[in-house]
């Protein structure tokens, strides 16, 4: 078992959330037995969407043995499951990459795109960074992918976008202002 963060009330209520649409999801920290899961979850994602959120093509089972491990003490991965079934409909994760600096990266499976379920997930990440110690968190972006960047912009933190000659970086100041809570919870 890896070092990764299990306590998922560091990054808010663990509860039924209801999205802007009406659906819910439960959020839950990851567990060593979800690989199998997050394995049927990347199946049915589409190809844009992989790579969009892996910067390319991937190797699913490689990929769903990495979104289950390889963390450090610090660091936090949740999924969202679809509050009337097990299927898990999103992931995302937070990487420390220095003091006060994290990544993030997320990946909603397509028909869950849309409905705020990323600005919800992103929330919990910024208050587990801030509650950590972090007042940075970045993200790399392709080009193009402008749903994400829209997600960080609409979060109430100060965001500043820099282009690349492969996509976007994204850094946001999780101490710059008291966030929107995300629209969707």
């Amino acid at each position: 078992m890896s070092a990764l963060v299990r306590n998922l009330e560091l990054v808010g209520p663990s509860g039924p959330m209801t999205l802007r649409d009406g659906s819910a999801v439960q959020l839950r920290s990851i567990d060593g037995d979800d690989e199998g899961g997050l394995r049927a979850f990347l199946e049915g994602v589409s190809p844009d969407s992989l790579r969009r959120r892996f910067c390319g093509a991937t190797d699913l089972a490689c990929a769903a043995t990495s979104l289950v491990g390889h963390y450090g003490a610090d660091d936090v991965a949740v999924v969202a499951q679809a509050a009337s079934s097990a299927a898990i409909v999103a992931h995302a994760a937070l990487y420390r990459i220095g003091a006060a600096r994290a990544e993030v990266a997320f990946l909603v499976t397509d028909s869950w795109q849309g409905r705020g379920l990323g600005a919800l997930l992103f929330s919990r990440l910024a208050e587990f960074a801030e509650l950590r110690g972090m007042s940075t968190l970045v993200a790399d972006v392709l080009s193009g992918n402008r749903a994400m960047v829209a997600v960080f912009e609409g979060s109430g933190y100060t965001v500043e976008v820099r282009r690349r000659a492969h996509g976007v970086e994204v850094e946001i100041d999780v101490t710059s202002s008291v966030p929107v809570l995300a629209r969707a919870a």
